[in-house]
């Protein structure tokens, strides 16, 4: 729907996205870079905090929908890809606070994101040093169907390889999502939403050679690593919503 200042909540422009050189395209930069309250002390984390809070504050709600966060590696360099896909959604709107009673109880703030419905077939596809992904969409003839399917992957060992730990590094995550959506009528809409993520961290360190110091008293640090780090977070998420309008000012949603 259509939001204005006196709901606390702030429309922000998706396509913003492709314009901000970060190392990870997630659609949390655009928040943190935004102001309101939003800090963040690591570039490759899709991670904030608002006002001082804490990072698991955050309510995110898709579609309408409110998202239980998968259960993934959370610490800079280990973490992978953000549950939001840029390349299906439609618009942002987040608040730092005084936001309505519809959005749950969390203290801290609401990031709302919704995805395109599609009227008619196309794609993406894109390719870095980091990764890969693209996306595909479409509707049938008489609008009644569409679907919404996209696919990520991310490596970060390019980057840690740079780092001042020398080692095997091999992290990587993977995202598939799919969202297809029924209209048997003008009153009457089903959307049915899977998401697959699979993010592994594997680190096995030789050693680490820090300088620190001034430079008229220079130090050298020198630390040799024995044994290694391995991490792996799968998660599966599904929501199906039925969505009935009465009229202009009533509407009914059954979410699972």
């Amino acid at each position: 729907g259509d939001y204005t200042r006196n709901t606390g909540v702030e429309r922000i422009n998706p396509k913003a996205i492709t314009h901000i050189p970060t190392f990870t395209s997630n659609i949390e930069s655009l928040i943190k870079i935004a102001g309101m309250g939003v800090h963040s002390h690591d570039e490759l984390s899709s991670q904030y905090n608002v006002r001082g809070g804490n990072y698991d504050e955050n309510l995110i709600y898709l579609n309408g929908s409110e998202v239980n966060r998968p259960f993934l590696i959370r610490s800079g360099q280990q973490e992978g890809l953000s549950f939001i896909n840029p390349d299906l959604v439609s618009s942002v709107n987040f608040s730092s606070g005084g936001f309505n009673a519809q959005y749950g109880d969390k203290m801290s703030s609401v990031l709302d994101v919704k995805y395109k419905t599609p009227i008619h077939f196309g794609g993406s596809f894109y390719g870095s040093l980091l990764g890969a992904g693209g996306h595909l969409e479409g509707a049938s003839k008489n609008q009644k169907f569409s679907y919404l399917f996209g696919v990520r992957y991310q490596s970060n060992a390019y980057l840690i390889k740079q780092m001042q730990t020398e080692g095997e590094s091999r992290p990587n995550a993977t995202d598939i999502q799919l969202m297809l959506n029924y209209t048997p009528n003008e009153k009457w809409k089903l959307s049915l939403f899977g998401n697959y993520a699979l993010n592994k961290y594997i680190l096995i360190p030789t050693s680490r050679e820090t300088t620190f110091g001034t430079i008229n008293n220079a130090k050298r640090l020198r630390i040799y690593f024995d044994g290694q780090e391995v991490d792996a977070y799968q998660t599966v998420f599904t929501s199906l919503i039925s969505s009935y309008t009465i009229n202009k000012d009533n509407n009914l949603q059954f979410i699972v």
